[in-house]
């Protein structure tokens, strides 16, 4: 059975507290956050699968995400993926790269362990901006 985001069914008690976060707006930073479910009963629900693919299209990794595709959920994906400076790849792209790399930046991983690693994004997301996005 396919389910849309806040879409509830019958038999299926809704979370409390849940959200549904837009793709490309900013996550909330509670990862530690606990939402507790009504019961047990019914299978998880992920918000995103991360995907990492080579170029060719093969698939490297991937990561369920709980609660947000939040960058700092990406950051640490990637430095999981790739543990050594020689295992990090020159280029990077993510549709959300542009605020990947922010966060980078302003919690210091960018210095220390992605300096060697270029963000890019695909085009589409590139041509969706505007100059007064931060």
């Amino acid at each position: 059975m396919i389910s849309r985001p806040q879409e509830q069914v019958p038999w299926q008690n809704p979370l409390r507290n849940a959200e549904v976060q837009a793709h490309d707006q900013p996550a909330p930073e509670d990862d530690d956050a606990i939402i507790q479910k009504a019961h047990y009963f019914g299978p998880s629900k992920y918000y995103c699968t991360e995907t990492a693919c080579y170029p060719c299209g093969v698939v490297l990794a991937w990561a369920l995400f709980d609660h947000s595709e939040s960058p700092t959920n990406i950051l640490r994906f990637l430095a999981s993926l790739f543990p050594t400076p020689e295992s990090r790849p020159t280029y990077i792209c993510i549709d959300k790269g542009c605020q990947v790399f922010r966060t980078a930046v302003v919690n210091g991983s960018f210095e220390k362990t992605w300096k060697n690693t270029r963000f890019i994004v695909d085009t589409y997301h590139y041509s969706n901006h505007k100059r007064t996005d931060n």
